[in-house]
């Protein structure tokens, strides 16, 4: 055994003698790639914190139900260029949120696709904004193209299968947003205006077939196809 252990110190020996430099070299490498990491990591941190806090003037309006001038501040700081990611598409949310109340559809368009372009994968910001932007095609009686949003809407957002056998075990999926079943009472209205009465159909019968319980969306359902 003794011979094998100085046999080992002397390959390891032998190892570091010729490649001594590399090794130390590569575990510099190592250490600054993890200290980089992290540093990443902190910069992340903090810089989702700037984002924050530079959307805090807007939000305080927000709260107080100063719509003007929530939607000045926002504009603003979108405009600015210091906004970006998840906050600036936050803040064309809202923008975008003010101007359909007031009924500037055109306007609440251009903020509801600069936020679903900068949303990323964030599911709420995300089905917020394309919800937006089907409720402004809506408006404007562009029925095909608020089809096609509410259709990826569904599809993308929509997680719950309607199994009552998993959802009495607690093993249904649970949708990642709140407001499927509204997109689905959406796109069976539009159908209907499409002239789609078959998918206006099967879209209604879904809705109940899936969101049953939720009741306010269940009876509309039912109204609409006791027509």
């Amino acid at each position: 055994m003794a011979n094998e252990s100085n046999t080992n110190n002397s390959e390891i020996k032998e190892f570091f003698v010729a490649h001594g430099s590399k090794v130390v070299a590569a575990l510099v490498v190592v250490m600054v790639i993890v200290v980089g990491v992290v540093q990443y990591l902190d910069y992340r941190k903090a810089s989702a914190a700037a984002q924050a806090e530079l959307l805090g003037p807007g939000m305080t309006y927000l709260y107080a139900d100063q719509k003007d001038s929530a939607q000045v501040e926002f504009e603003s700081k979108i405009n600015s260029g210091k906004l970006e990611g998840v906050a600036l598409a936050k803040a064309a949310l809202y923008v975008g949120n003010i101007k359909f109340q007031s009924g500037d559809f055109d306007g609440a368009a251009v903020f509801f696709q600069k936020s679903l372009d900068n949303a990323g994968s964030v599911a709420l910001v995300r089905s917020a904004a394309m919800h937006g932007l089907a409720a402004v095609k809506i408006e404007k009686g562009d029925y095909s193209a608020a089809a096609g949003l509410l259709e990826k809407y569904v599809g993308e957002f929509a997680k719950r299968t309607g199994d009552k056998e998993d959802r009495y075990q607690k093993d249904e999926p649970v949708d990642e947003v709140p407001m499927v079943a509204d997109a689905m009472w959406k796109l069976t209205l539009v159908y209907e205006q499409l002239g789609a009465a078959d998918k206006a159909k099967k879209t209604a019968e879904r809705i109940l077939e899936v969101y049953g319980d939720n009741q306010a969306y269940a009876d509309k359902a039912k109204k609409y196809l006791a027509l």
